[in-house]
């Protein structure tokens, strides 16, 4: 029996979250001027270390990231139960051009949501993490925060500032 000092294999490290929102922040950035009003977000799902499906926000009309690496992870295999998803951008909570993220993302039932800031489109401000949290799915928020404000500071800078009632 390991010592209970050991961490698990399957038990994600602090620095993990980091790490694994640094290739989120990069998927973002690398789709930056294709999303037209949209923004530019990025998603990496990982099981047990190991990313098995990346995404990025598609043009208007398209795709959001959590959809396209949820895709991605599937075409390979994976169960997203088994997974943590890393999304730069809280998931989306309305349905307009696209349906819902968020619901997706409860769909799916993944491990762990690992968010890097709250949206402060006014339709979502919180509602995409009070849907994941009341979906009893473990909700991370604010790893590499400032990082992926600076990354989306144009786009945020629409809606802000966000009222502090939004679990900011």
């Amino acid at each position: 029996m390991p010592s209970p000092s050991v961490p698990s294999p399957l038990v994600p490290l602090p620095e993990d979250d980091a790490h694994y929102m640094r290739l989120a922040l990069e998927l973002g950035l690398s789709v930056a001027d294709a999303t037209g009003d949209n923004p530019a977000v990025g998603c990496v799902i990982v099981r047990d270390r190991v990313v098995v499906g990346r995404g990025a926000t598609q043009p208007p009309g398209g795709a959001h990231a959590e959809v396209m690496a949820i895709r991605d992870a599937e075409r390979g295999g994976h169960s997203i139960a088994a997974c943590d998803l890393f999304v730069t951008l809280e998931p989306c909570a309305f349905h307009g051009r696209t349906p819902p993220c968020a619901a997706l993302i409860i769909a799916k039932r993944p491990r762990r949501v690992v968010i890097g800031t709250i949206d402060p489109h006014p339709r979502v401000r919180g509602r995409g993490l009070a849907e994941l949290r009341g979906a009893d799915i473990e909700v991370v928020l604010g790893v590499l925060g400032d990082d992926v404000r600076q990354n989306l500071g144009a786009w945020l800078a629409r809606f802000e500032p966000i009222p502090p009632s939004c679990g900011r």
